[in-house]
């Protein structure tokens, strides 16, 4: 089996409500849905919801976009991969290195549409192909955009009434207006909600963080703080600062990270977004040093549409270890809601069926692949460019 062609079709998917967090600078939904062909007829897709203002600390990690994406898929991934044997993924992987350094989120939805690919040959849905399931439902956490106290408050108390027990709170970096946020949504909906602020690099000082976070540990009961501040020492002083749980998210993108994190003491629980770490083996990689370290960790995703939130069940299923609910997609099909606004970040989609939800989880797909199917319809209606 060889790889025949690789093509690359930008979608903007269209957003159920206005959506931010500290540093989103263009609406979400803008993606690559990509499509790879064997010469045995087996069509493998992965996805990129590249963003160009999302990174890593300190300009480590750099952002991509559809236009970036295309360019690296057109111009160098296709010339390299055609006629290269879809199922040596690791090969194909050694290839991309070599000829392209960075760029994790091309190099990842080029990983899940080979995993797509080989699931579909062996008639064996991808988590099977990274070693079996660890579970069968993916609990959610829905993440709350930037809003007024009011606002955050009453979204947060209709995605409760769609069954989701979780919520992650964008807030945008301000010790008041932070807690003003929290406090409001945790007076809407009580007490047993679990509930956390992310702050996305938003405290600029070790203090000013401690200070926020133990104003809303003590008036609002959260249960975990995310990535408060930039940079591995701050994050390090603020982890053995407060009581509660630290979340790590633009401080690990890649298992090299991990381990400096566990070597450093800088966070409680990983955040893995397999787009971030370049693949589904890398972040299975991240899992692997959460679990000997053993430290939590969740899956987040880039709010993707149907195709890569595919690849976020799968790796969710697969990895071993205390995985604590993520944010990953409610993706719901027109005509086929399951949930008013929890997890629903879109109102349509380029898949045929959406994942099926019950009492605040998705249920892993059973089918070959990543168990999904294309809706061309809606992949024509939504492309643009």
């Amino acid at each position: 089996m060889k790889i025949r062609s690789i093509t690359a079709q930008v979608v903007q998917l269209p957003g159920r409500s206005d959506y931010t967090w500290r540093s989103l600078e263009v609406p979400i939904g803008r993606d690559v849905i990509l499509r790879i062909l064997t010469d045995d007829g087996i069509e493998g897709f992965g996805e990129a919801p590249a963003i160009l203002s999302w990174g890593g600390e300190n300009q480590k990690y750099f952002g991509e976009d559809p236009e970036i994406v295309c360019h690296l898929i057109n111009d160098l991934i296709t010339p390299l991969l055609t006629g290269h044997n879809p199922a040596n993924i690791k090969g194909a992987l050694s290839k991309m290195d070599e000829a392209i350094r960075g760029f994790p989120y091309t190099k990842a939805m080029v990983e899940s549409a080979l995993f797509d690919i080989l699931g579909k040959q062996a008639g064996l849905p991808v988590y099977q192909l990274l070693g079996g399931a660890a579970r069968d439902r993916i609990p959610i956490c829905h993440s709350v955009g930037i809003a007024p106290p009011d606002s955050a408050a009453e979204l947060a108390m209709k995605v409760i009434e769609d069954g989701i027990r979780y919520l992650q709170v964008k807030v945008p970096g301000d010790p008041l207006e932070d807690l003003a946020i929290i406090k409001a949504i945790r007076k809407k909906v009580g007490d047993d909600i679990v509930m956390y602020p992310d702050i996305n690099r938003g405290y600029k000082d070790a203090k000013t963080a401690i200070n926020s976070i133990k104003a809303m540990a003590g008036e609002a009961n959260i249960f975990a703080v995310e990535q408060p501040v930039e940079g591995i020492d701050l994050m390090s002083k603020i982890t053995s600062s407060v009581d509660i749980p630290v979340i790590v998210d633009e401080g690990c993108w890649s298992p090299f990270d991990a381990l400096e994190i566990v070597k450093r003491n800088s966070a409680d629980i990983l955040s893995i977004y397999f787009t971030k770490a370049g693949g589904l083996l890398r972040s299975m990689e991240i899992g692997a040093i959460g679990r000997a370290s053993g430290m939590p960790m969740n899956v987040n995703g880039s709010l993707e549409g149907g195709v890569g939130n595919a690849t976020n069940i799968h790796l969710s299923a697969a990895l071993e270890g205390n995985i604590l609910p993520g944010v990953i997609t409610i993706n719901n099909i027109e005509g086929k809601e399951q949930t008013k606004v929890g997890g629903v970040f879109y109102k349509d989609d380029v898949i045929k069926e959406p994942f099926v939800y019950k009492d605040g989880a998705l249920l892993v797909p059973q089918r070959p692949g990543l168990g999904i199917e294309i809706d061309e319809k809606k992949l024509i209606k939504y492309s643009i460019g």
